[in-house]
């Protein structure tokens, strides 16, 4: 560290000014110049704490300034001043106001410190020279540390960077290990030991951090297994699925793939961290025999799971069979085929192929391969598709046809029993009544829902009906669906003000012909479409509501229709029907603001009233009054002023929940 001295050029008094009651000169300068021959340090930092000297500083430790190389001041002529920075020294050389106490400093931040000494002459005339050492403050921030402990009474102690030159491991007060650099370190120390971290600078030891944790336990150890090796998909790439137990947590854990090149005949594919169980995917990867390692973090000890093969299945379709194949990549106990999900066969050890001849054309069948190994161990093959070529008619589809909220026809096809649409297949849909007979023509299966194109007044006019063919990919043509007819809803008020309501439709007609009968709930909607209601299920064709939401100018129904042959959990939906009822506004003729608590304010009161604008204005057609809120209401006063007996018009302009304009007129007169 390089040391300079200033001198102050002026006259003694500089520094001592407020000690003596004297000015101090304002514009002194201090000049650089090199210590003393023979001594290299003209005043020394003492630990408070140990009394020993130091060549740096630490955050939060005092150190005391003392003189050297023989040199003896007075203390009221010394002075010792502490800045920020390299060679930064007192403004003006001032070193009154930043004087240390009993020359004592404590650091509250690292970095670079300047320590400045100004000496006074004693003599009433002289020089006094102002010796400048910079130190480093070195802050000592607890080390951040994590433990991981390991099998054999031993943890792996990870050391994070903090700033420190080196670190030491300390295990219950024990003697200090170490030094330790940055990174994982295997520390003999069984669980439940304190274990201390101490970060120091090779500066000064003094400057110290220390960390300590409790050593925690580790799971005991168990064996992996893994329960069931799928092959996901075979192309573009062969991706796996995962399923592996007895992996408790604080292990390191592998997924191995069979390689006679490598250490032990296996190789690591991936890496996973444990949770008694996992599931996961491995994806861009091979073929082959895996298994699963597992080693602590310290790598003291090691296990492997039972390994289990993989299966990649192929399949074809020549004259009505489907021809599946397979490739097994090491030794099982049994296969078992599944066809669509549930067992078809069970298959030797051995076997490579199996012919599957109870199958008809136009539906596709999907097959998985399952083997058992003789540990138990699950492997699942990649799942197939096969259409089936045949000349048997296709089973005829289910029809639905429902209204959608903009009262559209949608008709909707399923395959009977849930199943999906035979993939390539192609659909005629056809209209009965309605505008005239329509065909839509041909649809691929693939686009199971169509819209009827006619208007909603044409088929109000004459309520249609709709059939439905399949035509499967061998040229096959199911016969036509039986006549589905959506129900078309009227509503119409029930008393003169709208109060109630009054709803009736046509009968739904669905899948299962009119023998099947169809069960209707009533759907009170907002005019977002969100049920407000639904009224109890009921086979009638019409229905009374009693209490229709009081505070909804449009009433809006929907039919929910279930049952009539449709699929569980499908429903239609009838034509929404909406009641328009009109707004309605009560205004009083007088009323007397005279403070008795009988009629003393104008209010609003009637029904739907929303978003309007009622103004009061008297006879020099000046605005008195205004409201846009029926809670607002009118004492009479005219901007501030009492009451004035006399009459006054009032208009109430908005538009109805329809859009419509809406405006009315009156008068009321202010009686006191």
């Amino acid at each position: 560290m390089k040391q300079f001295f200033l001198s102050v050029m002026g006259r003694w008094l500089l520094g001592l000014g407020v000690g003596l009651g004297l000015p101090a000169l304002a514009a002194a300068q201090c000049t650089l110049t090199p210590f003393p021959a023979g001594c290299p340090t003209p005043f020394v930092a003492i630990d408070v704490a140990t009394g020993q000297e130091v060549q740096a500083l630490c955050v939060g430790r005092a150190v005391r300034f003392d003189l050297s190389c023989g040199r003896s001041i007075a203390s009221n002529l010394l002075y010792y001043n502490a800045l920020a920075g390299t060679n930064t020294t007192p403004t003006n050389c001032d070193f009154t106001p930043g004087k240390l106490t009993n020359n004592t400093f404590t650091p509250t931040a690292a970095g670079a410190f300047t320590i400045s000494e100004l000496a006074n002459p004693a003599s009433g005339s002289g020089v006094g020279t102002v010796f400048v050492r910079n130190f480093q403050v070195y802050a000592s921030p607890a080390p951040t540390i994590s433990l991981a402990p390991c099998l054999n009474n031993s943890v792996a102690l990870t050391i994070a960077a903090s700033g420190y030159d080196q670190y030491f491991a300390q295990v219950n007060g024990g003697a200090l290990i170490g030094p330790l650099a940055v990174g994982t370190a295997t520390i003999p120390a069984p669980a439940g030991s304190s274990l201390t971290v101490v970060g120091r600078y090779l500066a000064n030891g003094l400057c110290e951090g220390r960390a300590t944790q409790t050593v925690p336990p580790i799971a005991a150890p168990q064996t992996p297994v893994l329960n069931r090796l799928t092959v996901q998909t075979v192309l573009p790439t062969l991706t796996l699925g995962v399923e592996a137990a007895g992996l408790p947590a604080g292990y390191r854990y592998d997924v191995q793939r069979a390689d006679a090149s490598s250490p032990g005949g296996f190789r690591r594919v991936f890496a996973f961290a444990g949770a008694s169980t996992a599931a996961f995917t491995l994806a861009n990867t091979s073929a082959g025999l895996y298994r699963i390692g597992r080693r602590d973090v310290c790598g003291t000890d090691s296990a492997f799971s039972a390994p289990v093969p993989t299966i990649l299945l192929s399949r074809a379709s020549v004259n009505n069979v489907n021809n599946l194949t397979w490739q097994t990549a090491g030794p099982v106990a049994s296969y078992t085929l599944l066809r669509n999900g549930t067992a078809l066969a069970t298959l030797p050890p051995g076997s490579s192929a199996y012919a599957d001849a109870a199958v008809t054309c136009g539906t596709t069948y999907t097959y998985r391969l399952q083997a058992t190994t003789a540990a138990g161990n699950q492997s699942v093959s990649n799942e197939v598709a096969v259409p089936t070529v045949s000349a048997l008619p296709p089973a005829a589809p289910l029809l639905n046809a429902s209204f959608d909220r903009q009262n559209r026809v949608v008709l909707t096809a399923t395959a009977a029993g849930g199943a999906a649409l035979p993939a390539g297949s192609q659909l005629y849909y056809s209209r009965q009544g309605g505008p005239g007979a329509l065909d839509f023509g041909v649809v691929p299966a693939a686009t199971d829902t169509l819209r009827d194109p006619a208007a909603l007044a044409t088929l109000l006019a004459a309520p249609p009906c709709y059939t439905l063919r399949l035509q499967d990919v061998c040229g096959n043509t199911s016969r036509p669906t039986p006549p589905t007819c959506p129900s078309l809803l009227a509503v119409a008020a029930a008393d003169s003000d709208g109060l109630t309501a009054q709803l009736t439709w046509s009968a739904f007609q669905g899948p299962g012909s009119p023998a099947v009968a169809a069960t209707y709930r009533v759907l009170s909607l907002g005019a977002d479409g969100t049920v407000l209601a639904t009224s109890a299920p009921t086979t009638s064709l019409s229905y009374f509501d009693p209490t229709p939401p009081p505070d909804r100018q449009v009433l809006r129904y929907r039919l929910e229709v279930s049952g009539a042959g449709l699929p569980a959990g499908t429903v239609s939906y009838s034509t929404t029907a909406t009641l328009v009822r009109r707004p309605r506004l009560v205004v009083p003729n007088a009323f007397t603001p005279n403070g008795d608590g009988l009629n003393d304010v104008l209010e609003l009161k009637g029904r739907y009233l929303n978003g309007f604008t009622f103004v009061v204005i008297d006879r020099n057609e000046q605005e008195v009054f205004r409201a846009t809120d029926r809670t607002q209401t009118w004492d009479g006063t005219i901007r501030g002023h009492a009451p004035v007996n006399a009459a006054y018009v009032w208009r109430l302009t908005m538009q109805d929940e329809t859009g419509q304009p809406f405006i009315q007129t009156g008068t009321v007169t202010v009686l006191k």
